[in-house]
């Protein structure tokens, strides 16, 4: 019964371990999030799809955007190219109907 709970200790604490250095944010990293998450939440306002996607800022400034399958393709081309053209977004990823929409070349 001691080797088991034993054992069980040192999961959890292996678990505690990682979930402590993965969590940990910087305030630069804080700074660019919300910065990418200003121009995104701005961008998708002034072409009405405010509604109709959904985004997630990663910590270095990456964007995950997924359109609603009502928003037609020329609209979301012409945001990502917004987007990626924005010092502050570090790069963009574009989803509709769970496939990738405007890929890099």
């Amino acid at each position: 019964m001691k080797y088991t709970s034993n054992i069980a200790a040192g999961i959890v604490c292996l678990l505690l371990n990682g979930c402590a250095d993965t969590g940990v944010v910087t305030m630069e990293e804080v700074e660019k999030q919300n910065n990418a998450d200003s121009v995104v939440s701005s961008v998708l306002f002034e072409n009405a799809l405010d509604t109709s996607a959904s985004y997630n800022v990663r910590k270095n400034g990456y964007v995950i955007i997924k359109f609603d399958e009502s928003v037609p393709g020329s609209k979301y081309t012409e945001v990502v190219n917004v987007l990626r053209s924005n010092p502050m977004i570090k790069g963009v990823r574009a989803e509709q109907g769970g496939a990738e929409v405007c890929p890099l070349k």
